[in-house]
């Protein structure tokens, strides 16, 4: 007897840096949403589509949950990670196994909002020493919610991922697929591309700068054995500006490159990346600004 095929949207929820991002590529197998070890790395809401002859899973990446949000863009992160859990059938909220924070606590408070089956997912398990600290921390949590199942694994590792993956079928309603057979996300290349060069930006950049860099693509033109990018790298102030350009232009030509080289592996086809670096005063508190580089989806 054939089995019912399964399709449905499941969120990813939690607070800056728990793995979110690194989860989904492991789930996904290829690299479709950028990491860091910096917090609030991803910014947008993304999806990572995992289909098999059985079900489709739709996950969708959320930016960090995160407390004190004095600049706009701050504001416009939480909103759209609350926006993404309207509509999903599962929802993964992620702690490490350091145990809960603030901002986890919050991050559950906005998943207790919808009415959805709600899975914790125990991070970084990889660091503990001592694998018996997870009983405590497990007990403890089930006391903060009825959650459906809760799962400690390494996104990194992908140690007792597959136990997650096991699970989430029986959530998911009966349905045809919702993506074609093959699509891995819904983003395209103009979205790879600026992502992928802002990964190499935070991965480059160390503390130097925080959080005031965005990218914008300029220009895209993409032929059969070549694409070519022009990208502007928005910043606040001239010093800022001068980080990333640094010393002779060894900064951004290393930043040039490492994208370049991801992107023509990813695109399996030459690049030509063009880069340069402007400032503008505040962009992330800007309202027209955020929503002519993509931080703001429309309504």
């Amino acid at each position: 007897m054939t089995k019912t095929f399964r399709a449905g949207f499941i969120a990813i929820l939690g607070r800056p840096n728990v793995g979110k991002s690194t989860l989904l590529n492991r789930i996904i197998g290829k690299k479709i949403s950028i990491t860091s070890p910096k917090p609030q790395t991803t910014r947008h809401r993304l999806l990572g589509i995992s289909t098999t002859e059985e079900y489709q899973m739709i996950f969708v990446d959320t930016p960090g949950v995160h407390l004190g949000s004095k600049r706009y863009i701050n504001q416009v992160m939480n909103k759209t990670a609350a926006n993404a859990l309207m509509g999903v059938d599962v929802t993964l909220l992620m702690i490490t196994s350091e145990g809960w924070k603030e901002e986890d606590r919050y991050a559950l408070k906005l998943a207790q909002q919808d009415n959805t089956n709600l899975i914790l997912l125990i991070n970084k398990i990889d660091k503990l020493k001592n694998k018996n600290q997870l009983l405590p921390l497990i007990e403890s949590s089930s006391l903060l919610h009825d959650f459906k199942a809760i799962i400690p694994l390494s996104a990194s590792d992908g140690n007792n991922v597959q136990t997650l993956m096991d699970v989430l079928p029986e959530y998911l309603p009966e349905s045809p697929l919702l993506f074609p057979e093959g699509q891995t996300t819904d983003k395209g290349a103009r979205f790879i591309i600026s992502e992928t060069i802002r990964e190499k930006l935070f991965r480059q950049l160390h503390n130097e700068i925080p959080y005031a860099l965005a990218v914008e693509i300029q220009q895209l033109e993409m032929a059969e054995s070549l694409i070519r990018v022009d990208a502007i790298v928005w910043v606040e102030k001239d010093s800022q500006k001068g980080i990333i350009i640094g010393k002779k232009g060894e900064k951004l030509r290393t930043v040039g490159t490492l994208a370049r080289e991801e992107l023509e592996s990813y695109f399996e086809r030459k690049v030509f990346l063009q880069l340069w670096v402007k400032v503008r005063e505040n962009w992330s508190d800007d309202a027209v600004m955020l929503r002519s580089i993509g931080y703001i989806e429309e309504e």
